[in-house]
């Protein structure tokens, strides 16, 4: 009241109060200042109404959300602190059948043994790469993921991340092409983080590129820092799937995509990678024609003379390519 009577504006105020019969009701209490009349002072007008219900809902929401945050906590603290708990036996699965394919002690006889070590190889390298997409993104959840951010020769980390998805490219015949801007060639990042954006987009674009296409990488300085997309000619994204893209577990429906393995994580990985480094990445697509992935690094841009450029370049710089990989089958 001391609003609407000292101050002359009105006032809403939600008080509890005790009925005769012991028990309480919330109360919204809501003040104003009646006109006053030849210059008297004003009376003061209060509506008064229940909203004990409206109370009850309001903490049955507050409770349901804080025990829905409270169990995504624990499921990302969980999948976290298991990352050693379930690397260490893959990659004794992976080493030891890697031992067997080559043949390091001598032959394993019939050629079927050697069929099943490559496959057991394979697949371990398959699941050990779907865990780690789900631990890091839990780590990422739980705060736990930090980044750690040095000067690198980023044209060195395309071509080791292109390396890394060669094979199956090979496999489906699709070409794969790089193109580094020299403005661009070196940038303060966290070199793993940048690799791990790579090799997510890069697989995607192959996974979801038929046979013959071709899948690009390119980065320049742009206006803010450092933008790296990768392009793919593949069977592209409709405008409804869009906006479900980049969040966690969500994968885009039709045949083509249904058939193809994986946790729906590569693409909330690179946002999240991004965003950690300040900045943020943004799907292009159109439905047959194919997908651009810009991801934008706005603090990573390396002057001329070596030094960091805190803030964003003011102007994009000319895109000369300083170099063209290709890779088809």
């Amino acid at each position: 009241m001391t609003e609407a009577g000292y101050y002359g504006r009105a006032s809403t105020a939600e008080i509890r109060l005790k009925r005769r019969d012991g028990s309480w009701v919330w109360t919204e209490m809501r003040c104003r200042p009646a006109p006053s009349a030849h210059g008297e002072a004003a009376d003061i007008v209060v509506i008064t109404r229940d909203v004990t219900e409206r109370k009850r809902h309001e903490r049955a929401l507050i409770e349901a959300r804080d025990m829905a945050e409270a169990a995504s906590n624990a499921k990302s603290r969980f999948l976290a602190n298991m990352s050693h708990e379930l690397r260490t036996p893959l990659n004794a699965i992976i080493g030891f059948s890697e031992v067997m394919t080559r043949e390091m002690f001598g032959a394993l006889g019939s050629p079927r043994y050697l069929e099943y070590a490559r496959l057991v190889n394979e697949s371990g390298a398959h699941l050990l790469e779907l865990i780690n997409g789900v631990l890091d993104m839990s780590k990422i959840e739980a705060g736990k993921f930090e980044i750690s951010e040095e000067m690198f020769d980023f044209a060195d980390v395309a071509k080791s991340a292109l390396r890394f998805v060669k094979l199956p490219a090979e496999r489906k015949s699709v070409a794969l092409k790089a193109a580094v801007a020299q403005s661009a060639a070196t940038i303060f990042a966290d070199r793993r983080a940048v690799k791990q954006i790579l090799i997510n987009l890069l697989t995607n674009g192959i996974k979801f590129t038929p046979r013959g296409g071709e899948v690009r990488v390119s980065a320049v300085r742009a206006l803010r820092g450092i933008e790296i997309a990768v392009a793919d000619t593949g069977v592209g994204i409709g405008p409804e799937d869009l906006t479900r893209l980049g969040k966690p577990f969500e994968q885009v429906e039709g045949a083509h995509v249904r058939s193809q393995e994986g946790t729906g994580l590569g693409l909330a990985l690179v946002r999240a990678l991004a965003q950690k480094h300040g900045g943020d990445a943004v799907i292009e697509s159109t439905l047959g024609e194919g997908t651009i992935v810009r991801v934008t690094l706005p603090f990573a841009a390396v002057s001329a003379d070596g030094g960091r450029i805190v803030e964003p370049a003011i102007a994009a710089a000319p895109a000369q390519a300083s170099e063209e990989l290709r890779g088809a089958a």
